[in-house]
């Protein structure tokens, strides 16, 4: 007879081998459980937790849940502030000087941000604009505000050249009556200054600051831009108290003795006050007098030039700051 049979011994060996991967199989899986492991495929994407273990700081990627996130992003001696809300809408107000395009770019595309919901440009100095005609052409805008105020320099030109080439639309940025900026439902975001009629006759383009109330859950921040002494009057002379009360102050004009005056300050009667400045810059931003001016009402103070970019964490409760340094 051709070809071999297996003896009934060659079967119960298999039988014995297979028993025996049965069993370690079966000791795996009574291990797994018992440690709380559970097998997964590996995955790239890294969880909040080793994000944060591998970038401390304000740079995570990943959005706060429930919460609106705010960065006031270090960018030397000028302001660039972005905003994303619970429902994933984004805002930029200020893109700091043009050099400071590569740092913008950068942190943004940490945070996965490909548009831009609403664009603010508060006033056309260079320390506000320089780098936002990159920022334009770089990225899609929704849509784009701005003072009605012109200036002369290349750099305001190129803004408006790169907003005509990407067809953006622009809107004026004016306070009449109530007005509200419209950007994610769960936030609030009113402008106040510059207001209609009032700023016909100011000089200074800084007093030309869009200034804007935003409020989310039971905090708010006044952004200021670079508003002035003059300005601020014309604010407390055409809105009461309770519209201009808010949790953060950013300093206006980088915390220059030229703005936070002390009626001011009362009528906001803000907790913690953030300052965008370079460090060692040739101004003294910020100024003794503003600093002593906060610290006479218990206000917490966070600068970018001792901080880095600095995060700020609205929720419904309250609002909380990182700091990156």
């Amino acid at each position: 007879m051709s070809g071999k049979r297996r003896s009934p011994k060659s079967k119960g060996t298999l039988s014995a081998i297979v028993s025996v991967l049965v069993f370690l199989l079966f000791v795996f899986v009574i291990y797994q459980a018992s440690s709380g492991g559970e097998s997964s495929p590996v995955s790239s994407v890294p969880s909040p937790t080793q994000e944060t273990a591998a970038s401390p700081g304000p740079s995570k990627a990943l959005p706060t849940l429930g919460a609106m996130d705010m960065y006031i992003i270090d960018v030397g001696q000028g302001d660039s502030i972005f905003l994303r809300s619970p429902t994933g809408k984004t805002m930029l107000v200020d893109a700091g000087e043009a050099g400071e395009f590569e740092t913008i770019d950068a942190f943004l595309k940490t945070l996965g941000v490909t548009k831009l919901d609403v664009v603010v440009a508060t006033h056309p100095h260079s320390d506000h604009i320089g780098a936002m005609y990159k920022v334009i052409r770089a990225y899609e805008i929704g849509t784009f505000y701005m003072p009605d105020i012109a200036h002369t320099t290349s750099t305001f030109e190129k803004m408006l050249d790169a907003l005509e080439e990407k067809d953006v639309s622009v809107k004026r940025a004016e306070a009449s009556g109530e007005t509200y900026l419209p950007w994610s439902n769960d936030v609030t975001v009113r402008i106040l200054s510059p207001i209609e009629g009032n700023d016909a006759d100011a000089d200074d383009l800084n007093d030309w600051s869009v200034v804007l109330h935003i409020s989310f859950g039971n905090s708010s921040i006044l952004l200021t831009g670079d508003a002035e002494k003059a300005a601020e009057a014309r604010i407390l002379e055409t809105y009461p108290e309770e519209v201009l009360r808010a949790t953060v102050l950013k300093a206006g004009h980088h915390g220059s003795s030229t703005s936070s005056s002390d009626a001011f300050l009362d009528a906001v009667n803000p907790e913690i006050a953030v300052i965008s400045c370079g460090e060692g810059n040739d101004y003294g931003h910020p100024h003794a007098e503003t600093l002593e001016r906060y610290a006479s009402r218990g206000m917490e103070v966070y600068r970018t030039d001792l901080g880095g970019t600095l995060h700020l964490i609205f929720t419904a409760q309250g609002v909380s700051v990182e700091t990156e340094k």
